[in-house]
């Protein structure tokens, strides 16, 4: 039998050590103080640990609770992807497939995908979480999740990987930045500058690509930042602190702190590829990628505003 009182404590455990504060933390649930804080002491009495360091400031997790978080993060995970099960069951959806994506699949590809999939296969159950490539293709590697949508990595040697969405790069650029002045930028420019761009860990191909455009331009780049995200690496640029190459369709991220120009040269890139494990046998796996692969056939990279394509 599955306790749920285990569940609710492990939720506020969660909650307090996101906020570092047992006020914001009540808030964030919808409860009064007073009765988290005993319920954080009833967990950690059961479990027979401190969780926590509380001062005036705000708590703070003890050596033991910190290694407790990641494994309950998990552990909560799994028991929402169970409680999901139960209700698919219960309503008569007899095929779940879980899908981790990265953020910009959540936009490009997913919306669609969901769409289409309710449509054709009433019986489909599709769940999706955001995830990090490299977090994403070990969870299809270990079968915590079905497919995964995320940067291409030609590695993945034990998987199948599908191109979904092909771009080009594009040069992201802090709004007073020198070189926006130019209506194409020359990658050589680009010598002394520094860069934010995704851990090659991350994508080694897409890393790679950059990489090796900027040695033919006779430089290496200098990588001050690396970020998870291309919503976290625009974010860098209008902060002034780095310039970044981007798909062109991540201009729709974009605010009044930065400026994307277009690149001289030509830097194709598969900003999104599906993954999924061959050895495990699920039938709509394939079909979701076909699905996701059309979608993406007909979502063109976003042309450059008119008094950037000259």
């Amino acid at each position: 039998m599955i306790d749920f009182r285990l569940l609710r404590h492990f939720s506020y455990f969660l909650a307090v050590a996101d906020e570092r504060h047992f006020g914001k933390a009540a808030e964030r649930l919808g409860m009064s103080q007073p009765p988290l804080s005993q319920q954080i002491q009833a967990l950690e009495q059961a479990l027979g640990v401190r969780l926590f360091d509380r001062s005036r400031q705000g708590v703070r997790l003890t050596r033991e609770g910190a290694a407790l978080l990641a494994p309950v993060r998990h552990f909560m995970e799994h028991a929402q992807r169970l409680q999901q099960a139960v209700t698919d069951a219960r309503l008569g959806r007899n095929d779940v497939v879980t899908v981790g994506a990265i953020n910009s699949a959540l936009f490009d590809i997913m919306p669609r995908l969901m769409e289409v999939a309710k449509q054709r296969y009433s019986d489909l159950a599709l769940t999706m979480k955001e995830m990090k490539t490299a977090d994403a293709l070990a969870a299809v590697q270990s079968g915590d999740i079905d497919l995964a949508f995320t940067r291409y990595d030609d590695r993945a040697s034990s998987l199948e990987v599908r191109p979904i969405v092909s771009d080009h790069l594009v040069l992201v650029l802090p709004a007073n930045h020198r070189l926006t002045k130019l209506s194409r930028v020359p990658l050589h420019e680009l010598a002394d500058e520094n860069f934010v761009l995704f851990p090659r860990r991350s994508s080694p191909s897409f890393f790679d690509q950059i990489i090796a455009a900027c040695r033919q331009a006779g430089f290496s780049p200098h990588i001050a930042y690396d970020v998870s995200s291309v919503v976290s690496q625009i974010a860098f640029v209008g902060c002034g602190v780095a310039i970044g190459m981007v798909p062109s369709r991540s201009m729709r991220f974009g605010g009044a702190d930065v400026v994307f120009r277009p690149l001289q040269e030509t830097i194709d890139v598969i900003s999104i590829a599906a993954a999924w494990n061959p050895k495990r046998r699920q039938e709509l796996v394939p079909a979701l990628v076909s699905i996701a692969a059309q979608i993406g056939a007909n979502r063109e990279a976003l042309p450059l505003p008119a008094e950037l394509s000259a």
